[in-house]
């Protein structure tokens, strides 16, 4: 548009158009900066629930690493009761159960006797991720103690 000689600047419709158009992108980006702000704690969440998990697993295995140096044979069974109601030593986050493994590799129930069990699975609920250890009764009496 051309304006008359001497008068310069813009016109009310220009400066309208462009408190719109600002208007609009600022909309957007409060949009966008409000969910991403409100999702943003979401990783940390996970950071801390993963923490505690760790804190809980590592407790078990030291208390297993004491059953195995005072009793091996009865480790695995001490460690199930500690972790199993009515005790539940750890909380509800921490499960156990038996299991074993196939030709394959595949994990599968033991459906056996508590004291015949090798191998007890250990998951502790964590937020973002669950934590899975595996112990086993691979060690005798007369083997030296086990370091932790």
């Amino acid at each position: 548009m051309r304006h008359p000689a001497g008068r310069a600047g813009f016109t009310l419709l220009e400066v309208i158009v462009t408190i719109v158009a600002a208007a609009i992108v600022g909309v957007i980006f409060i949009q966008f900066m409000g969910t991403a702000m409100s999702q943003s704690i979401r990783p940390l969440e996970f950071v801390r629930g993963e923490a505690a998990a760790e804190r809980l697993l590592e407790r078990v295995t030291a208390d297993y690493v004491y059953e195995v140096n005072r009793d091996p044979a009865g480790a695995l069974v001490t460690l199930k009761g500690l972790i199993d109601p009515p005790t539940r030593k750890y909380g509800e986050a921490v499960a156990a159960a038996w299991v074993a493994f196939d030709a394959g590799g595949t994990e599968i129930p033991f459906t056996g006797p508590a004291a015949e069990a090798r191998t007890l699975k250990v998951t502790v609920s964590a937020a973002g991720n669950d934590l899975v250890a595996l112990f086993t009764r691979s060690r005798t009496a007369d083997s030296p103690p086990v370091a932790f």
